[in-house]
Formats: structure tokens, sequence, C-alpha cells
């Protein structure tokens, strides 16, 4: 009986023995997997001039930034190459193909997945669906859903195979995407909360992957608190706001990379992945500055930028007016091409009271001399109605005080002016005549002022009386008003002095 007994237990640890050795063996060596990645390039495809220790140098373009992407992924075996969304829109060719020509560009190079950002929207997200259907990448977007149905846009996340090494990459953009967006194209869509998203990714592919990646479009803070609310991620590869990390930093033992905005860095991530326990056991990143002699310019992608530059915007490259001035752009404060651009808005309806702009509608500053109509494409990129609508003397100086105390962006204004020291207001005027409370003033403004009124002037829409210009367009305002004055003089006035 016991011979027995001893017996069975011998041959069944004998059977064990032989399954365990028949299982995938995983070594635990570190094995080197590099991730590539850019983010917020916005159409920006031909390299551009930039002024460095007093000599122009040619920076960014997609051609040098595909030959890079070839060159390093030719070097190492095991690279991904990742894109952190806002590839749309600031330059013309991505508004005459809604987008369609970054599609093309990103097929070319090559790319291993890609997040859209706020600005794959800007053309609807119907047209979204249609422009992707011809990518050749993975398209990845965990936390966009369609109202009625709550069916995703995008797969929410995939994994990836690099020769032993299982990467799950999730595509995440910020929830309030849609308040970035002119709001008829966004209507129907709605984002829910990316770390909810994170953490359903995490619990889903944490046991079958190696690494797991997050390619964000929610900036810097917003990556920050992600890491720091969800257990189990490895790298953040993000975007959004514009944020140049150089070293990587960590936070919550999550490894966070941005490059920076218009493709003039291309990022490194060198991780060595522990490919028996999981996770990442050393790391090295680093900006590699996108330059002319970086690399040989990959020949399809800079024959197909030129035939895209040939086909939809050589019209555009005709002069239009002369700048005596440098015009500058702040997001921030006064800048004297805000102060013009709403004076042109303004001229639209000479009759109203005031015009308002956010400065973040204007996207370029222009140093002095020619300006193309290209130019004007690359200042105003987007396609926004005008209209005029009403508020109080009450409303006004209401939002003035939100504009000093908690601004989401500045605002430039027409026909108002103030002064105003340490948050108080001590002149307010309109047209030269101090607000009155009880009065209405009519305001040019932008449909997407109109489609935000709440964030930008804390007010409600409700049965505020508004008319839009038939057919109005501001950047062709723009246009016509440079054709017009032809030689343009703008130096920084003072409608707004805050101390």
């Amino acid at each position: 009986m016991t011979t027995s007994r001893f017996s069975f237990i011998t041959w069944r640890k004998i059977f064990l023995a032989a399954v365990v050795l028949t299982l995938p063996f995983r070594t635990a060596s570190p094995v080197e997997v590099t991730i590539l990645y850019w983010s917020d390039r916005h159409a920006h495809n031909l390299p551009e001039l930039e002024e460095r220790d007093g000599e122009a140098m040619e920076v960014g373009g997609a051609a040098v930034l595909a030959g890079m992407v070839s060159a390093l992924r030719s070097s190492t075996p095991r690279t991904l190459v990742l894109v952190a969304g806002d590839e749309f829109t600031g330059t013309p060719v991505s508004t005459l193909t809604n987008g369609l020509s970054q599609v093309q560009i990103l097929n070319r190079t090559g790319i291993d997945g890609f997040v859209p950002g706020n600005h794959e929207f800007d053309y609807g997200w119907q047209s979204l669906l249609d422009v992707m259907r011809k990518a050749r990448f993975p398209v990845l977007l965990a936390n966009v859903v369609r109202v009625e149905t709550m069916e995703r846009l995008f797969p929410p996340d995939t994994v990836l195979h690099l020769a032993g090494v299982e990467v799950g990459i999730i595509g995440l953009i910020y929830q309030e995407f849609t308040r970035s967006v002119i709001r008829d194209r966004a209507l129907g869509v709605t984002g829910l909360d990316p770390v909810l998203s994170a953490r359903t990714f995490v619990a889903s592919r944490r046991d079958s992957c190696d690494l797991l990646v997050a390619l964000t479009h929610i900036g810097w803070r917003g990556d920050s608190l992600l890491a720091a609310e969800v257990e189990g991620l490895d790298v953040i590869v993000g975007g959004h706001s514009n944020t140049v990390i150089d070293p990587p930093r960590e936070v919550n033992g999550v490894i966070i990379v941005q490059s920076g905005p218009y493709g003039r860095n291309l990022g490194r991530l060198v991780l060595e992945v522990d490919t028996a326990e999981g996770g990442i056991t050393r790391c090295r990143g680093e900006l590699l500055r996108v330059e002319a002699d970086a690399a040989q310019p990959d020949p399809n992608v800079d024959k197909l930028v030129r035939r895209l530059e040939k086909r939809y915007t050589h019209r555009l490259d005709r002069q239009i007016g002369t700048l005596q001035t440098d015009w500058h752009i702040h997001s921030r404060s006064p800048s004297n091409l805000a102060q013009w651009a709403v004076d042109v808005l303004h001229s639209e309806v000479p009759e109203a009271h005031l015009a308002v702009i956010n400065n973040g509608n204007i996207r370029k500053s222009l140093p002095r001399g020619p300006i193309l109509e290209r130019d004007i494409w690359e200042i105003c990129p987007f396609e926004n109605q005008i209209l005029v609508l009403q508020i109080s003397g009450m409303e006004l100086r209401q939002v003035v005080r939100k504009q000093l105390e908690e601004p989401r962006e500045f605002l430039t204004w027409s026909g108002l002016r103030l002064e105003s020291e340490d948050g108080e207001i001590r002149t307010l005027t309109v047209r030269g005549r101090p607000v009155d409370d009880m009065d209405e003033y009519s305001v040019v403004a932008t449909g997407y002022i109109w489609d935000h009124l709440d964030s930008y002037f804390g007010l409600q829409q409700g049965e505020r009386p508004i008319f839009y210009l038939p057919e109005s367009n501001q950047r062709e305002s723009l246009v016509e008003a440079v054709i017009a004055q032809s030689v343009i003089s703008a130096p920084t006035d003072d409608r707004w002095v805050a101390k």
C-alpha cells in the first residue's frame, strides 16, 4: 500500500515536470525597446527657418523627420513610432484636405500608433472617421464615444509584438476636448474620464503585456495626474500642452515624455524591459533636433509633401501686402497682431460697440516684410463664422473681472479700454464713454467664442440676441484687410493696461 502511494506521487511529479518544460520559456534578461515619438506638429510639413547664433537654419519638415525615423528604426530591432495627436490644423494643406494630407504623410513615414487630439476634430468627427479609414496605422482612442449609443469612435487600445516583447498601448484625450472645438464639429460625441479608461486598460492588459504605454493628448499636467492616479502604467507619451520634456520625467514610477510642437524635435526613449516579471529596469531618453543635416530626407515623403503643396496651396504664395512692424502673438497678454485682427473683425460691423477674439485664435507671429496669403492661412487656420451678440454693461464688467482674475486665455478687445491695478478696475470705457451697467452693448465675435461663452465670459447663451453674418469667414476677412491696407504698421497700443 505504501509502495503504491509512493509510486503514484513519483509519477505525478515526473508528469508535471514534463508539462512545465513544454511551456514557453520567458527569459529574465532585460530586452531593449526604443520608442520614437512626437506630437502637435499641426501640419508643419515643410522646413521652417529658425535663427540661431545670428544665422538662419532650417528646422522641422516631414521629410527629414521621416528620414530620421527610418535611420533609427533600421539600427534598433525593437522600435515603436508613436504620435500623440494634433497633426491636423495649422497650415493650408491640412485645411484644404480635411487632414487627409497628414494621414498620407504618416502612412509613408510608418508609425505604430496615433491618438487623435482636439484639432483632429476641427473638420468634424464624421470627417475624422472618413479620413482615418485611409490610415495604415492603429488609431487609438479609448475615451470618446457617440452620445446616443456610447460606442467608441476608434479602438481603445492595441497590443504590438516586438520580437518577444508584448507592448500594450492605449489612446487617451482630455475629457473636455469638445470645449476646444467649434461646437457643431463635436455634436454627438463626448469625452469620458481618461483615468477610468486607463485603469480598465491596465486591469485587462497587465498580465499579458511586458510594457504598458499610454499615448495621450491631455497635456503635461494631465499626464502627471494620470501617472499619479493609475497604478500599473509604465510610460506616458504625451501631447497637447506643447511641453518640451528633456530628459524624461518620472511621476509615481511612470516615465513621461513629450517632444514639444511643430515637428522640431523627435523624441527617443530607450527602455530595458524585463520580460520575465514585466516593467522597466532602466531607461534613457533625449530629444533629437530635426535639422537638415540630421538625416537624409525620406524621398517618398519629400515627393508627397511637394506634390500636396503644389496641388493645393501654390496659389497662396502670392504677396498680398507688406508688414512694416513685426507681428507678435502672446496667449496671455496684449499683442499687436491680436489687436490688428480684432480691429479687422470690428470693421465687419463698424456700428457695433465692441469686438473680441481669444488670442488662441491667432496661431503664428510674422516678421516684417512681405505678407503672403499663405501667412494669413497659418495665422488664422480656423474657418470661424462672424456674429454679433448682445451683453449688458453689468455683464461686460463681469467679463472683464473674469479676465483679470481667472482667464481661460487672453481676450483682445476692439472698442474697449481698460486700466486696472492689482486686479481692481480703475477705468473701463466703450468708445471713450464709461460703461453703464444698465446699457446694452453689441459685440462682434467668432462662432467659437459664442460656442464657449460660458468658459470665456462666464455667461450663458440663454435667449441672448445673436445675429450671424451670412457666409462670413474670419480668415477671409483678414486676407481682404491685408489687400485693402497694402502696407501695415501695427504697434501694440494701450487699450488694455493691467498693472
